[in-house]
């Protein structure tokens, strides 16, 4: 899957003489929040005679607090809804983004069953919603073929245009088997939204949707440099795709040299630097060498989506190179057929055996950053 192909993208760069992003661009004018969580304003704002139109389903604290830094106002818990309705389980936040009124759904958990329950509870407080979108963290694919030959680095953010429920098939005695054309399982964005994505698919807007997630994501970042850091460079680490993540010697491990390439638990848990995971087993990626301190590139394609949590790099390419995803996500399928519905997640991982959590929030805050930046957008066709 690795290519050493050039690569040409609209990136902000990062001011390198710190961890924390500072796009070049003029920050835009937005009355941003000081924290991540809930904001105590001078003046609290109820809008309970405004219809609420977006809803903004977030799996992870880490997640929603990326979100709730883009509120343009934080709304007291007293304005949520007029009335929430009988039967509704879900715990709200409220706010506005660029001109929407925004309701924010905190998921009791991950994957597609707590989205689909969080998702039809939703529906029924707020019937006026046109558009849901599911904002977070994902496992990305290395590389991919588009237009033209496209690199994924983490940090970057993943923009569906279709979902692929990768964990529904057959179960063999030997494996599971994916069925075929499981793009059609869930069917097309709505007409509205394919009209969005077109418009931001082009060079015009994808070098808008880039520099506004960059301004976005520069102004939190600045804000709250302990929380959006971005973890440089040297942690952006792909191994090859047989390169498992296991203990390399049988001293340290008798499970993990044996002839079967088996793993051991413990194995799992533990980092790269204690298993001493190789470098020279590392692909080379040419946008980390070329253009160095990286800002978020936006990529739109199919999300594969399921309640498995994808860490085989193997896996990963051949469900990659059979339909055609470029991401791995775990909520977006079960929100698919309640709402209109478009999920935005940063890459914090390579979906193989050497994930880890260094990436997380960064991710979460650039999906968080496109969002808002995607939502500017959404003001001119809604």
């Amino acid at each position: 899957m690795a290519h050493t192909s050039h690569f040409v993208y609209e990136d902000c760069k990062l001011n390198t003489t710190k961890d924390v992003i500072i796009p070049q661009a003029t920050s835009l004018s937005v009355d941003h929040r000081d924290t991540l969580g809930p904001k105590a304003p001078s003046t609290f704002i109820s809008r309970r005679e405004q219809k609420v139109t977006i809803a903004v389903l977030c799996a992870l604290p880490l997640e929603s607090d990326a979100v709730e830094g883009q509120l343009d106002e934080y709304y007291q818990t007293g304005s949520l809804p007029t009335k929430k309705v009988a039967g509704d389980i879900n715990t709200y936040s409220r706010g506005r983004i660029s001109g929407h009124q925004v309701v924010l759904v905190h998921l009791a958990g991950m994957g597609k069953s707590n989205a689909a329950i969080a998702a039809a509870n939703c529906k029924a407080s707020f019937p006026e919603i046109n558009l849901a979108l599911v904002v977070g963290i994902c496992g990305g694919i290395p590389s991919y073929i588009g237009e033209d030959q496209r690199e994924i680095v983490l940090g970057d953010v993943v923009v569906s245009e279709g979902l692929v429920p990768f964990d529904y098939g057959r179960q063999y005695p030997n494996k599971f088997a994916m069925k075929d054309n499981l793009v059609d399982i869930l069917g097309k964005p709505p007409p509205a939204i394919r009209s969005l994505l077109h418009k931001l698919k082009g060079q015009n807007g994808r070098n808008y949707l880039t520099q506004r997630t960059c301004q976005y994501l520069g102004k939190v970042s600045h804000d709250l440099q302990r929380y959006a850091v971005y973890p440089g460079v040297d942690e952006d680490k792909l191994y090859e795709e047989t390169y498992r993540h296991k203990h390399r010697s049988a001293s340290s491990c008798r499970i993990c040299t044996d002839d079967n390439d088996s793993v051991c638990e413990t194995a799992r848990s533990l980092s790269c630097e204690t298993l001493q995971c190789s470098n020279d087993r590392l692909v080379h990626r040419t946008r980390l060498v070329q253009q160095g301190g990286l800002g978020p590139a936006i990529h739109f394609g199919l999300m594969a989506s399921g309640d498995q949590v994808m860490k085989s790099g193997q896996h990963r390419n051949d469900i990659a190179e059979r339909h055609n995803v470029i991401a791995f996500e775990m909520e977006g399928a079960g929100v698919w057929d309640t709402f209109s519905c478009i999920v935005i997640k940063g890459v914090c991982d390579y979906a193989d055996s050497h994930k880890n959590k260094k990436w997380q929030r960064y991710a979460a805050a650039t999906a968080a950053a496109c969002m808002k930046a995607l939502l500017d957008e959404w003001t001119m066709t809604s």
